[in-house]
């Protein structure tokens, strides 16, 4: 299919996600060059492909703030790895002995799972850049799944500096190359963005990271506050140095005080929780509800398959219930639920989209918006019947539940099947690889060994359990 067809997708249950658009309960949607030109009841027009969806409900895709796609042939292999497990396999040991063709093979598959699951727009946080064939390696992988997708390019070394990349300044420059190169569009459905290293780094190398970001005039990532440390926060540096701003999407939060929520909202920053990663891991207890009274633009991330779900379904729920789980224990029997299910679908739509820069042209169904959207089976037995739409997305919903996916008017997944995709061989791919990393590192009991050296590369700070417990 071509941006180029008009399509027409009648009689389904709309979740516009905007507050200037009410819900349809029985709506039509005309797209015509991947946009959105009409919406509206019994709309008629000539000279379209008609998209019949009687019982069914159509809504905004999901955008996925955080995930490093590169680690899906990881998957399952952390189901019980904690962050400091997670660290020394996956940033010690692993990171260093993948190939540009195992970082494809993840990025390809991952964003495929992604679009499988109902994301259109991904951020993904590619910290496996270990040469410029690793990034061309990862950005390729996105072109391919078809995803729209922020291609956050990672500055992290890893715990040894890289053949290719001496010093920081040569990322600096393959980021260049990109920005100037296959990524100089802000239009393009893949568009450059910058992670920046953790900040272990002394503090002068993670400047010198975000103004070249700055330089490029592109998004910029962070991890943030993922355990408690001692000295200032991330937060707090970079205030201190007037480089807070609203292109900073700050990831994880999750010991982050309140002056440091403060300053993120006043600057016009925005959090990437993670629910599902981080109260497995140790992390912290999710940011969501802390960050929302802050005034903080909140979203939601998958993170790592290595250890959980790759669909922001489960991390929306996780998300509201850990949260009300956490009001409800002080309040004793609640008179009220202060956080509401359809919050959370805005955070993972129209907020998701503000964080990124894209919020003029995807995030919610409206006439000028491009045609990124979902449509869901609400005619399955786990969504009939309908009730309040909005909030059996949120409440009942699964992955399994997408029945086909539009990014830019192009139908990327059909009645439960993705278009233009050898899933096979994307299967086939992803298992070598997965089977040549732990090759390479000499096997899943070698993983945890260099546990013990985590203090050299991370500052863990106050963060280390007592093993005596």
């Amino acid at each position: 299919m071509t941006q180029t067809e008009r399509w027409l997708l009648q009689g389904a249950t709309v979740v516009t996600g905007d507050p200037d658009f009410e819900d349809l309960p029985c709506g039509d949607i005309l797209i015509e060059d991947g946009r959105i030109t009409a919406m509206g009841r019994e709309l008629r027009v000539e000279g379209c492909r008609v998209l019949p969806l009687a019982g069914k409900l159509v809504m905004p895709g999901l955008i996925d703030t955080h995930r490093h796609t590169w680690q899906t042939p990881l998957r399952a292999l952390g189901g019980d790895w904690t962050v400091l497990d997670y660290l020394a396999a996956v940033r010690v040991k692993l990171s260093p002995v993948f190939l540009p063709e195992d970082v494809h093979a993840g990025t390809l598959a991952g964003a495929l799972e992604a679009l499988d699951a109902g994301i259109t727009t991904l951020v993904d946080y590619s910290h496996c850049i270990t040469s410029p064939a690793h990034a061309d390696a990862a950005l390729q992988g996105l072109q391919d799944a078809g995803i729209q997708a922020l291609f956050a390019y990672g500055h992290a070394q890893g715990p040894s500096p890289s053949p290719a990349f001496p010093t920081p300044e040569h990322r600096f420059a393959d980021a260049r190359r990109l920005r100037e190169g296959p990524l100089a569009s802000d239009s393009g459905r893949v568009r450059l963005g910058i992670a920046l290293s953790e900040m272990q780094v002394p503090w002068e190398q993670s400047r010198a990271e975000l103004l070249s970001a700055r330089e490029l005039g592109v998004p910029i990532t962070l991890h943030c506050s993922a355990w408690p440390v001692t000295g200032p926060s991330e937060v707090e540096q970079l205030g201190r140095d007037g480089l807070l701003g609203p292109d900073l999407l700050f990831v994880h939060c999750t010991f982050s005080g309140d002056e440091d929520l403060a300053r993120i909202a006043d600057s016009g920053g925005s959090i990437s929780a993670t629910p599902e990663s981080e109260l497995q891991m140790g992390m912290g207890f999710p940011v969501v509800g802390r960050a929302l009274r802050a005034g903080v633009r909140t979203t939601l991330g998958c993170d790592v398959v290595a250890s959980n779900g790759g669909e922001l379904f489960t991390a929306m729920r996780l998300a509201l219930q850990s949260e009300r789980g956490r009001a409800n224990a002080l309040a004793g029997l609640p008179r009220r639920l202060d956080l509401k299910a359809g919050r959370m679908l805005r955070m993972v739509t129209q907020d998701a989209a503000d964080a990124i820069g894209l919020g003029a042209v995807t995030g919610s169904l409206r006439p000028g918006k491009w045609a990124d959207l979902v449509v869901l089976s609400a005619d399955a037995l786990n969504m009939t019947p309908l009730g309040r739409p909005r909030d059996a997305v949120v409440m009942q919903a699964h992955a399994g539940n997408v029945e086909s996916v539009m990014v830019r008017g192009q139908l990327v997944k059909h009645q439960g099947v993705l278009l233009g995709t050898d899933v096979a061989a994307v299967r086939r791919k992803v298992l070598r690889a997965r089977d040549a990393v732990l090759e390479r590192v000499g096997g899943l009991s070698a993983l945890l060994a260099d546990q013990a050296a985590l203090q050299e590369h991370w500052n863990l700070g106050d963060g280390l359990a007592d093993d005596a417990g």
